[in-house]
């Protein structure tokens, strides 16, 4: 397999990089952040976590609530999912209609 120069790439495109494999893979962005010190950078910075898809993190690896806040503090759409769900179950709201 031939060597993928990321770092080389504008500081742009890392990021978009970073972005989608945010996006589609908990193993690779973990794998991505120890590969280096400046991947590791790279994936810590703000704006990354929004597209980090917790839904699909496997729930027995018991996830760090760090990281959860720091999702939920960028806007992340499957960590306000979580947290509407913890709130709608955690006020008794079973009976209220959302369609009406």
């Amino acid at each position: 397999m031939e060597y993928f120069p990321l770092l080389e790439l504008p500081e742009e495109i890392q990021m978009l990089v970073v972005e989608r494999v945010a996006r589609y893979s908990f193993q690779d962005l973990y794998g991505l952040k120890a590969s280096s010190k400046s991947m590791k950078a790279l994936v810590e910075r703000r704006g990354v976590y929004h597209f980090y898809d917790v839904l699909f993190v496997p729930w027995g690896l018991n996830m760090p609530s760090s990281l959860l806040k720091s999702c939920y503090a960028e806007g992340n759409p499957s960590t306000l999912y979580i947290k509407g769900v913890q709130f709608f179950f955690s006020f008794g709201l079973k009976e209220e209609d959302f369609l009406s």
